[in-house]
This record gives C-alpha cells, structure tokens and sequence, in this order.
C-alpha cells in the first residue's frame, strides 16, 4: 500500500488505479472530470481562494494540526508568487488542483488534510457562486458608466423632434432625448435585477459536502466571511444540487442584452444612408474589401450578433442543468458574463460619441403624417367630436391628400372639410390656425405633458428622476462590492494570524 500512496494519477489525482478502480482513466473520462482546461481557467483562482478560505477555518477550529496548516497556507502563498492560473494548469485537477499540488510539493501527510468536510460538489457550487457573483460586479459597474453617458446625451436632446416609429412607419412624434430615457429606465430595471440576483447568489456552500454536510464541526460561517459572502445556504441539499444562480445569470444577462439589441437593431436602421439620423465614429466602422465607399457599422454589428450567442449559450446552459452534475451551466456562465461585458462597453462608446443629425430628424418628424393622431386630437377639443369620427376624418383625409400627392404641410381647412363630409356628411370647420398647430411637431411633443411622456418639462424631470436613480445604485454597487472588499480584509489578517 505504501507503493500506492506514491502513485499519481492523471485528472482527477486522487482516482489512483489500484485503490477503489483498477484500470487508469480513459480520455472520455479525464474530458468529463476534471474537463478541457479551457473551460475551467476562469474558475482556478475562484478554486484557489476556496482552497485558503476552507484550510484556515480548518486551522482556526482545531481540525488538522496548526503547523501542517501553516506550511500549507504557505506553500499556496507560493502559489500566488508564480501565478495562480499558470501553477494549477501545470498540476491538473481542476478544482482538486490546490490539494494535488499540496500533495505534490508537500507530500499526502501534510497536503492530503485539506480536502477534510468538503467535496466536489460544495467546490463547484461555491466556485460558480463566486464567478456569478464577480460577473454581476462587473455588469452592474458597465451599467452604471452606460446609464451616465446615455443620461447626458439625453439632456442635450430634450428638445430634439423626431419620428416616434411602431412597426418601423411613422407614428407620431417624439424627441431624442425620450427615446434615449425610455432605454436609460429600462436599465435601471437591468440593474436593479443584477443586484438583486448578486445578494442570492452572494451565499456561500462551503461545508455542504456532497448534500448531507459533514461529521466535522465545520465553522461554515467562517469559511463564507473569509471569501466575502453575506450568509451561507441553510440546508446543505439545496447548497449542493440546485444551482439555479447560474441560471438565473443568464436570464440577467438576457434581458439586458434584448434591451441593448432593440436600441441596437434601431440605431442600424438608423445609420443607413435611407434614414440618415446619426453617423457612428470611426473607430466603431469598418469598411468592405471591394466596395470602397462603403462605412460599415462593425461595432454594433458585433453588439447585435453576441445577443444570438448569449441566447444560444443559454439555451444550451439549460438544457446542461438538467443533467446529474449541472455542470454544464458553470461552464457556459464565465465566458457570457465576458460578452456582455463587451458588449455594453462597445455599445457605450457607439452611443456616446455618435454624431446625432438634428436637422435630418426633424425634417423626417413631418415626411408621413407622423402628427395625424393630433389632428384628430384638436377635432375631439376643438369641435367637441368623438374620438372614432375624428380618427376616420383623419384617415380618409390622409387617403385623399396621398392620391394628390400632398403632404401635411398642404392639409387646408377645406381638405379637412371635404373629408368629414365624406364620412359623416357634415363640415366641422377646423380653422387654419388650429390646424398648423395641430401638424406642428414641436407643439404635438409640448401637449404631450402626462407624466413620463416627451414633453422637454417631462424629459427633464425624467432626467433628474434618471440622476438621483444613479447615485443611488451607485451607492447599492459600492454596498455589495463592499462585501467581498471586506471579505478579502478578513482573509488578509486571518493568513497574517495563521502565518504569524
């Protein structure tokens, strides 16, 4: 037996032939357990802080000898000196990558006590629950820096008319600065759901072993402020087998991503030579091999192609959870937090720096009738009618005034005439003077002054509304970034107090 203790063994370093199985692993196994390390890098220093977090509680409560405890503790702050990532790829073992190098360097007398009261499986839970949880930081700061850019932007443009498109026809009228607001609440909604799936997730499973916890009095407490978690999960089932929080990442992830497309898919019809609306810089374009003239929008091409590989990603995520291990999820998470990530840093720069054509939105504001809705507006004040007739003269008058090739600015008070007696058989005599005001696409967007609508009043006071939100969740963001901060001041003076 003492032969064995010797032995190594490739993957999973404590699968030695000879003991519990007799043949060596095959290559389907080692890709299964520990896997690719492609698809594990971004999980090793999570791997590593588990590591330290659970062999200083060990120490702290008298569960292996103290002075093993410090040359380990040391031996990993070794580790750190040559590079966490580069030293555990080298050794194997994925998440086992501490206890084997451990083993390796220190011998199984010392390095084999580690892994005492835990398992694989509260290793990999509490591992995806730190990779979540430093994604949502991540997230929540690019949302934050976003939702700053677009509110300035938005206060340059309270006043700047443009078409209000439904179905990508003319609708009515709006400005800029409201489109630009309608997008910045909809991710105080993203961030709002970011945090509050970061304090879920922000729960430790350390000591839930393979799903029944341990025999060992296990300080779990102590291993959960040590890595800068809030709480620990209570029933050590849970914490071992269901690992929504990755799930629930995602479905973060993918519906701020739909937002950012849907302004995303916008600001592409609206760059095209047809709309004209807003010219991107350069540093976001790309150009065409053969057709020389050609300004491509790249950057937000790149934006709009990574919601189809997040909604992919999760798709498969899913579908992987379901299966024994639920690893699968894990796998998917880290490389979808990075895209985006990317994308919302791509998709800041784009909106904030792009040219706005002031000029070509206004022009466009009166092209197709955009104001139609208001005229009927001022036959229901001014005239007393009901809303359906007003909306039918204005639809047999739009019909009329198209067959003759005329446009809003010809509409006259016999136009409007002639087209109520088409439909009820009676004149309304809308006067000139109501009319022009009607069709005026400033004075359509000042009426507008119902709360949240595009009013410049309104706007402004959804600007400031956007302002205070902001200060706010930055204070949220530094209050949960807080915990893990003050996770790694814990684990700072607990590695000086076992090392001293």
């Amino acid at each position: 037996m003492a032969q064995l203790m010797e032995n190594t063994a490739k993957g999973e370093h404590y699968r030695k032939k000879g003991a519990r199985l007799t043949e060596d692993a095959d290559e389907a196994v080692l890709l299964h357990k520990p896997g690719i390390p492609e698809e594990y890098r971004y999980l090793l220093g999570h791997f590593h802080l588990i590591d330290k977090a659970h062999l200083i509680m060990l120490a702290e409560e008298n569960l292996i000898p103290r002075q093993d405890a410090v040359i380990m503790l040391q031996s990993l702050t070794d580790m750190e000196r040559d590079g966490v990532e580069e030293v555990r790829l080298r050794t194997g073992g994925a998440m086992h990558s501490g206890e084997h190098y451990l083993i390796e360097t220190l011998g199984e007398s010392i390095g084999g006590r580690l892994h005492l009261g835990r398992s694989s499986g509260d290793m990999q839970s509490t591992s995806g629950r730190l990779l979540v949880r430093s994604g949502y930081l991540e997230l929540m700061a690019e949302v934050l820096k976003f939702r700053e850019g677009l509110v300035k932007l938005a206060s340059e443009h309270a006043e700047t008319v443009m078409p209000h498109y439904t179905r990508f026809q003319h609708g009515q009228t709006t400005t800029f600065g409201h489109y630009l607001m309608g997008f910045v609440r909809a991710l105080e909604r993203d961030f709002e759901r970011l945090s509050q799936a970061f304090r879920r997730c922000n729960v430790s499973s350390m000591g839930c072993g393979a799903g029944t916890g341990s025999e060992f009095l296990l300080n779990r407490r102590r291993t959960a402020e040590l890595m800068g978690f809030s709480s620990v999960l209570t029933n050590t089932k849970d914490a071992y087998a269901f690992m929504d929080f990755g799930i629930e990442a995602f479905t973060a992830m993918s519906i701020l991503m739909t937002n950012v497309d849907r302004v995303a898919t916008d600001l592409l019809v609206w760059y095209t030579y047809e709309f004209g609306f807003i010219d991107f810089a350069d540093r976001y374009c790309g150009t065409s091999s053969i057709m020389a003239q050609k300004k491509n929008p790249h950057g937000l091409m790149y934006v709009t192609e990574n919601i189809s590989k997040l909604l992919g990603r999760m798709t498969g995520a899913i579908v992987q959870y379901r299966n024994v291990s639920g690893l699968g999820s894990l796998k998917e998470v880290g490389f979808s937090f990075e895209l985006t990530a990317r994308s919302l840093r791509a998709m800041s720069g784009i909106m904030t720096s792009m040219k706005v054509k002031s000029d070509r939105m206004r022009h466009q504001s009166t092209a197709a009738w955009a104001q139609s809705s208001d005229l009927a507006g001022a036959m229901v004040s001014e005239k007393g009618l009901p809303w359906r007739t007003a909306y039918q003269i204005v639809a047999i008058l739009v019909r009329q005034s198209m067959e003759e090739g005329k446009g809003e600015h010809d509409v006259t008070p016999e136009m409007v005439d002639r087209a109520a007696i088409e439909y009820s058989g009676k004149p309304i005599g809308l006067s000139a003077q109501e009319i022009k005001k009607a069709l005026d696409p400033l004075e359509c967007i000042k009426a507008r002054t119902l709360i949240g609508g595009p009013a410049p009043d309104q706007v402004k006071k959804q600007i400031e509304e956007s302002r205070q939100a902001l200060l706010a969740d930055q204070q949220i963001f530094e209050e949960l970034l807080g915990q893990v901060k003050a996770g790694e001041t814990k684990m700072a003076e607990a590695e000086r107090a076992l090392l001293s």
